[in-house]
């Protein structure tokens, strides 16, 4: 019995999967809607109650591609050891300007280390550079928008409108689970 027990403790130790701390939390809306988002091939865009745009993507050989593309094309020298911190963060907020110095930090200084969140401004959109690198490197992705209950509404239209610009026409809404819809 003792050794079912390890046998047992062991697996789920090995399979468990380490949830990696987000830079700002959400609270987002309950919905009733059942359909589950693709655990592969999606951006995901974060928008938290004070506004601060973030940028995710689940797949780590996919991060280390996009700022490879993204630091050649807006001519943002980063050194093998930056690239790999970045590779190793699943999701980003910040311009693109702090990224290097952020990089470069150690992992204490980067605990406490606020990001604010990509700029969407129509002057200065960061946001559409993220996205745009993404799909040329995978057309596949899909776009998803999570959203704090609380965040202000300008902020998702500037997000939403972004989208539209690039002609990106369809994207998910994460939500949690209300209840179960009953089937009449």
């Amino acid at each position: 019995m003792c050794d079912m027990a390890f046998l047992l403790l062991t697996f789920f130790i090995l399979t468990a999967k380490m949830k990696t701390p987000e830079p700002a939390s959400f609270d987002v809306p309950a919905s009733v809607a059942t359909k589950k988002l693709p655990d592969k091939d999606v951006i995901r865009i974060s928008i938290s109650a004070e506004g601060g745009v973030f940028f995710s993507i689940g797949e780590q050989g996919l991060r280390r591609e996009i700022i490879d593309v993204y630091s050649k094309t807006f001519n943002m020298p980063l050194s093998d050891k930056q690239k790999l911190q970045f590779e190793l963060m699943e999701t980003w907020g910040m311009p693109s300007s702090d990224l290097p110095v952020y990089l470069s930090m150690s992992d204490t200084k980067k605990k406490s280390y606020v990001q604010k969140g990509i700029p969407v401004d129509s002057t200065n959109n960061e946001l559409k550079r993220w996205v745009a690198v993404a799909k040329s490197i995978n057309k596949e992705l899909r776009v998803a928008i999570k959203g704090d209950k609380d965040a202000n509404y300008e902020n998702f239209q500037k997000v939403i409108d972004s989208m539209r610009d690039m002609n990106l026409l369809h994207f998910s809404l994460i939500t949690n689970l209300e209840t179960k819809p009953s089937n009449l």
